[in-house]
């Protein structure tokens, strides 16, 4: 009945932190680790604007104002963004081409400049499409609790409004109380196995702006000969509302290990920077039966940072695990999302650098005494609409130093809404690096199942 989960702990050990709930669609890394994809964006067909920005109701513009409605109509939505930001640092436009600026920032994933844009159209003929934009800012940036009074607020003026109709819809979603059942596994060149099924509970305070998650799991990991299991029970708690958006996770072995782990974090600069800290349970991390049966630890401190750039949006991670057998490991990744699209929206390059590193070798994990380090590049593909998205992404990595040599990995996966209330997803990921002098092979998939209870 298993079919296979990701190898976070055969590759790299929680590139996602340990305090992170179940998260379906990821993006692989040649060394393994892993990248969390955001939210699906729709972004508009080339000059799909509304009524009220038609050429007969447009005012008459200066040459450079009217460049950017030719390039928003063009589709050059990275482009307008950023001549945009510049026009309106030198002057206020006009509501259409407000609106119009607002809409290039957030469609090219520049949210945090696209809310002082959207605000400012608080009245007149588009405001309604303003508040619908913001709404989708915050909704995408993960505040569905401050997105849906938005949406309510355009439909008690705009009943039949349909974006603001969809986008309450996708709010209410993530609002919703939700079970979701996932069953995986995983296998490498070495024919390490890992099984797993978890069961997650999660649901929201009246606010929106509470979550709490409970969360039962269970793995076996095998190589020739040897075999453990560890089941786990996990309590989650994230509060939206306060400043430092701060997260805590509980979790408690039942095989084995009888301990309490504890981990926490904390949100700076608007949300740009994470800061991570706890005790985690290094064995199940590990995905070796060895690591498992020995009941390993590890203080975790972890730290992570977004910042948007005119090339693209850039994000740095690192973790440092102090381990009870007496090792440490740290990795690093520095990873960029580029706005270059060669082939269209869809198509979305990026390159990263991934280290990692250990104080000794182990064979009960994966720990390159001489170091690794990864240079990566790959092509990101995304496809969807509201009820169905799908991503598929390939790369190819180099070595730069330590045991590290050439690499590739591909990752797939997607969600669909079966109805309004039930979905299915999947994760595949497949990688060949090179480790201790071969080549190393790994490969995954998960599968879920998700009840919306409304």
């Amino acid at each position: 009945m298993f079919a296979t989960v990701p190898l976070g702990g055969l590759a790299q050990p929680n590139s996602l932190s340990p305090n992170t709930a179940i998260e379906s669609q990821r993006l692989g890394t040649p060394n393994g680790g892993w990248l969390p994809l955001p939210s699906f964006k729709f972004i508009p067909i080339p000059g799909a604007q509304k009524a009220s920005e038609s050429d007969a109701q447009s005012p008459k513009r200066p040459p450079s104002q009217q460049r950017i409605v030719d390039l928003n109509t063009a589709g050059e939505y990275q482009t307008v963004g950023t001549a945009g930001l510049e026009l309106m640092a030198k002057e206020k436009p006009d509501d259409e081409l407000q609106l119009i600026i607002a809409n290039s920032l957030a469609w090219t994933g520049r949210l945090r400049a696209a809310i002082p844009a959207y605000e400012a159209l608080t009245s007149g003929p588009l405001a309604s499409a303003a508040q619908v934009g913001l709404a989708n800012v915050h909704r995408w940036r993960g505040r569905d609790d401050i997105a849906k009074p938005l949406y309510d607020k355009v439909l008690a003026v705009e009943p039949e409004n349909p974006d603001a109709i969809e986008g309450l819809e996708l709010a209410n979603r993530e609002l919703s109380p939700r079970t979701l059942i996932e069953v995986g596994g995983s296998t490498d060149s070495t024919d390490n196995k890992r099984r797993i099924l978890t069961t997650n509970h999660r649901w929201r305070d009246q606010s929106g702006a509470k979550i709490y998650e409970v969360e039962a799991s269970g793995v076996q990991d095998s190589l020739p000969g040897i075999e453990a299991a560890q089941q786990e029970v996990t309590l989650r708690h994230h509060d939206l509302s306060l400043a430092l958006k701060p997260s805590l996770e509980l979790s408690m072995p039942t095989r084995y290990d009888h301990s309490l782990y504890a981990s926490g974090a904390i949100k700076l600069a608007d949300d740009q920077i994470t800061l991570e800290a706890g005790r985690v349970n290094w064995s199940r991390i590990a995905t070796n039966p060895n690591a498992l049966r020995a009941s390993l630890a590890a203080t975790h401190l972890g730290a992570s940072a977004t910042q948007d750039f005119s090339m693209g949006t850039v994000q740095g991670k690192l973790h440092y695990y102090n381990i009870t057998d007496g090792n440490t490991i740290f990795t690093t990744n520095l990873h960029l999302a580029s706005v270059w699209r060669p082939l269209g929206d869809h198509f979305k390059p990026f390159a990263g650098i991934e280290t990692r590193s250990a104080k000794f070798n182990t064979s009960n994990y994966w720990s390159p005494e001489l170091g690794s380090g990864i240079l990566y590049a790959g092509l990101l593909g995304e496809w969807g609409d509201s009820n169905s998205n799908l991503f598929a992404s390939a790369q190819l990595g180099s070595g730069i130093y330590g045991e590290a040599g050439s690499s590739w990995s591909i990752s797939a996966g997607g969600k669909h809404w079966l109805s309004n209330d039930v979905a299915i997803g999947m994760n595949l990921w497949a990688m060949s690096s090179w480790r201790d002098g071969s080549v190393y092979k790994a490969q995954s998939v998960n599968l879920n199942l998700e009840k919306l209870w409304r």
